[in-house]
């Protein structure tokens, strides 16, 4: 149908143009000059009205709906209850008989300070038996050493045929009786009794009377009759006496 239009619409045109021409043709002649200057807007191109296009549209497909699915939901197990938990009642204390006496506390101090004690005495004996013993020891060499002078020395000096050769014997050993005199006096002094200082006492005093009595037998310059050398072999012979019993007397 659209296509049959255009045909018309050309021709419709076509003959109102021819008419104006032949119009324009028996219109009176017109002075240009006397016109007015009508300048006219240049006439738009014709363009040719769009043609509408059909649009042809498809139609949507129907999509086939989907199917349900069937869902299977398990039931849940049954939960076991819980097991009932006996709980025993705690049994009432019995309340403390009042008749009945508390323990009495151990008093610890008195311990204490009889420990104390103890150990302060322990002490004091373990110092006095140590000064003891370090005396006795020394008492004892003292003795030995006294015991070689009187066993030993003095017979070799009474021997001697002449009393010049007796004197150099005993001036030869005299340091070392002189350092058994000085260790007799040092144990008199630190005796830690009174029955150990006379022990000491005693036998530098037999020391001293037995070295007199040598000097006076072996001096060159005493009378050589024979009471005065009967007299001091006597002398000499009561100071070993007492050298000796000092010697093997028991030490206190």
């Amino acid at each position: 149908m659209r296509s049959f239009a255009r045909p018309m619409t050309a021709a419709a045109v076509g003959v109102l143009l021819a008419a104006g021409v032949a119009g324009c043709d028996n219109l009176p002649s017109i002075d240009p000059s006397r016109l007015p200057d009508i300048s006219l807007p240049d006439r738009p191109s014709e363009t040719p009205a769009p043609v509408p296009t059909e649009t042809v549209t498809a139609e949507p497909e129907i999509s086939a709906a989907p199917v349900p699915t069937e869902t299977v939901t398990a039931d849940p197990e049954p939960t076991a209850a819980p097991e009932a938990t006996e709980t025993s009642t705690p049994e009432p204390t019995p309340a403390p008989d009042e008749s009945e006496p508390e323990p009495e506390s151990t008093t610890w101090w008195p311990w204490l300070l009889l420990g104390a004690a103890v150990l302060v005495l322990a002490g004091l004996w373990w110092r006095a038996w140590s000064v003891r013993n370090a005396w006795d020891k020394r008492m004892t060499q003292a003795r030995s050493e006294f015991s070689w002078l009187e066993d030993s020395l003095i017979p070799q000096i009474v021997s001697k045929p002449s009393a010049a050769e007796a004197a150099a014997l005993w001036q030869a050993a005299r340091p070392r009786v002189l350092d058994l005199d000085q260790e007799l006096h040092a144990l008199t002094e630190d005796a830690p009794s009174s029955g150990r200082t006379d022990v000491a006492q005693r036998g530098l005093d037999a020391l001293r009377v037995l070295g007199a009595a040598i000097d006076a037998d072996s001096s060159t310059q005493a009378a050589t009759d024979a009471d005065a050398l009967r007299a001091r072999r006597a002398a000499l012979d009561e100071a070993r006496h007492r050298a000796q019993t000092w010697i093997a007397s028991p030490q206190k």
